[in-house]
């Protein structure tokens, strides 16, 4: 009896997970849905993404770097990220007030 018991709570868990690994996932797909569109509808991502490609295109042309370098275009590209992403949720919150 207790055994059967102990069987049926394990079912009960292993469907439970199975749930919320479903709830998970779902919610997952549409943040990421959702950030997707939002990131390529926002001009600011766009230039952004722009100067990015442009810096990236530089550093390959230009060959090798010094560590140094390495480490302050990193330093550049993550204020300017972060800057960026800053911009854009301004943007999207101003665009969302009735």
């Amino acid at each position: 009896e207790k055994q059967r018991r102990r069987g049926r709570g394990r079912e009960v868990r292993e469907k439970t997970k199975k749930q919320m690994r479903f709830l998970q996932n779902l919610i997952s797909y549409w943040a990421n849905l959702v950030l997707v569109e939002t990131l390529a509808n926002s001009r600011t991502f766009q230039r952004f993404a722009i100067s990015t490609d442009k810096l990236l295109k530089e550093l390959k042309k230009n060959g090798e770097i010094s560590a140094g370098d390495v480490s302050k275009q990193a330093a550049t590209f993550s204020k300017t990220f972060r800057e960026e992403m800053t911009k854009a949720f301004r943007e999207e919150q101003m665009k969302r007030k009735p």
